[in-house]
């Protein structure tokens, strides 16, 4: 559960933020202009970044006790956005971007002690200073930019990035490496908060500010884990879990330095530019993406003990199917299709407003609905003063409702938030988590009720671009739950938690104004009548 906490944290901190962002992205010139290499072709915020460094170390901070390297790498991430927002107001020079993530590097290497300390193949055998130093910041600079200039579709760079940072914690969990696992969820979190807005067609872009954040945390995570967390994991296995952004970077600079040209000069030679060139649409073309880096972090996790010439030799024969794949294609004149494609097809029925909106919607009506009651009935009698605020709870409501007073809605929401409270409260003092079913039944709960609110709130176009208070104080739970301490029999970090979760999912129902809302309006009013009673 208390992975949970850390990875849902991030997740709400990100999407409020990145919501707030977006509105602010125009007047602070934040914006990114189509030209002729980009894909896209109006004018979008690109500042979405800023809102996923701040979801995952806000939930860092909240959750976990630092080391001394974790310490170091917050601070590297601070240089990192620092640099990062400059270069997406003003377009830096790319040796002024070099010398900031070269501060960065230094912070976490020096401060934080974050090094290469053995080479692959010779893990018997520690290195000297004077090669692990410079091999690190060149590995560091490498995974920072081969994110960055893999960040060219709609959700490509996000959606790598999650895929290589699931590896790491999933190795990282193996070896007990609690602090890497839960470090790695926080940017998981904060990367899917950003995607909500990203993925295609996308409404924000993530920026130098999110795609550097990523490519410096997963170099610096994935050192963490092959040299402090598991050292018997090979360090060649970063190749891996890393994957097609390596290869796609030395892909393209190795053809612009055969051509004559910059490796530093922006073009259309990525990998994703040959798909599209191939006939492939955005979504065949990030699925296709997805699928090359799944099957590399799969080998990873799969061949985790295997020697590292095993390792390299998968990684090779992968890196040359992606290298040859293009200039085959183009040579037997092979294209995907000619016409519309059917994947995209699918997709866009599949995000079909009227399943993909409104039926999280239902869902989460009856879940909220019947967790209220159920748990209402079962909840341990409460303390008689109970009575009293119940009696005058409903009646506040009722005469609102009935008087039709302006502030009726207000009320409404004031007493299903106290009902979902008190029933959380009542079920946590009652006991009745200690039975087996009740047990497993509450503990998957919370996670299918956060996941069908996310699915609803990704497809839905109005709920998180009206960032309401409602939606601060949500957060504000969150975060001030990590700091609750347990008195006694009751864990109130957990019960924020829960309740968080519950009142997301009322939030969301209870925007659409719908006949959902009524539900839960109404199976509010019955938990609240049954709470009563049984304090009488």
């Amino acid at each position: 559960m208390f992975h949970f906490f850390v990875f849902l944290t991030a997740l709400f901190v990100a999407m409020v933020l990145v919501a707030v962002f977006m509105r602010l992205a125009p007047r602070l010139r934040f914006v990114d202009v189509p030209d002729g290499r980009k894909i896209h072709h109006a004018v979008i915020p690109r500042i979405g970044g800023i809102g996923m460094v701040l979801g995952a170390v806000a939930s860092v901070l909240a959750w976990i006790d630092l080391s001394r390297s974790t310490e170091m790498f917050l601070f590297a991430i601070g240089v990192i956005t620092v640099f990062g927002l400059w270069d997406d107001r003003v377009n830096l020079d790319y040796r002024t971007k070099f010398a900031g993530q070269l501060l960065a590097i230094a912070v976490v290497v020096w401060l934080g002690g974050v090094a290469v300390e053995r080479l692959p193949g010779f893990e018997s055998r520690e290195i000297p200073p004077f090669v692990s130093y410079p091999l690190t910041v060149f590995f560091l600079l490498g995974t920072t930019n081969a994110t960055n200039l893999s960040d060219g579709l709609d959700g490509l760079a996000a959606g790598l990035s999650l895929l290589s940072l699931a590896c790491i914690a999933s190795l990282a969990d193996l070896a007990e490496g609690d602090e890497l696992v839960f470090t790695s969820l926080a940017i998981i979190g904060a990367t899917l908060g950003f995607l909500r807005y990203n993925t295609h067609p996308a409404m924000v872009f993530m920026g130098d500010t999110g795609s550097q954040f990523l490519g410096f945390s997963l170099g610096v995570l994935v050192l963490m884990l092959t040299e402090q967390v598991n050292t018997a994991l090979t360090p060649g296995l970063a190749l891996p879990i890393l994957g097609l952004p390596i290869i796609d970077t030395l892909m393209v600079m190795t053809q612009r330095m055969a051509e004559g040209r910059s490796p530093f000069k922006p073009d259309k030679s990525h990998f994703h530019h040959k798909l599209l060139a191939l006939g492939f649409d955005q979504y065949e073309a990030v699925l296709a993406i997805y699928a090359v880096q799944s099957l590399f972090v799969v080998s990873a996790y799969l061949f985790r003990y295997e020697s590292y010439w095993l390792i390299a030799a998968l990684y090779l024969a992968l890196s040359a199917a992606i290298v040859l794949f293009y200039p085959l294609a183009r040579k037997f004149g092979w294209r995907l299709h000619g016409g519309t494609s059917p994947v995209t097809g699918f997709l866009k029925r599949a995000r079909d407003r009227a399943r993909l909106d409104e039926t999280p919607n239902l869902v989460l009506s009856l879940l909220i609905t019947g967790f209220l009651i159920m748990g209402a009935v079962v909840a341990r009698e409460l303390a008689s003063d109970i009575r009293y605020f119940v009696a005058v709870s409903m009646t506040a409501w009722l005469v609102a409702r009935v008087l039709r007073l302006p502030a009726a809605r207000w009320i409404e929401r004031f007493v299903i938030y106290a009902c979902v409270i008190l029933v959380i409260y009542s079920i946590e003092l009652s006991g009745v988590t200690e039975r087996r079913l009740w047990h497993i039944g509450l503990k998957y709960f919370f996670p299918v009720l956060a996941a069908v609110t996310a699915v609803g709130v990704r497809f839905s176009g109005r709920y998180y671009f009206s960032v309401t208070p409602s939606d601060f104080l949500v957060v504000f739970i969150l975060l001030a739950a990590a700091n609750l301490p347990v008195f006694g029999e009751v864990n109130y970090a957990k019960l924020a938690i829960q309740s968080a979760v519950v009142l997301y999912g009322v939030e969301f129902v209870l925007r659409r104004r719908s006949a959902a809302s009524l539900a839960i309006s109404i199976g509010a009013m019955a938990a609240f009548v049954i709470v009563g009673v049984k304090t009488l």
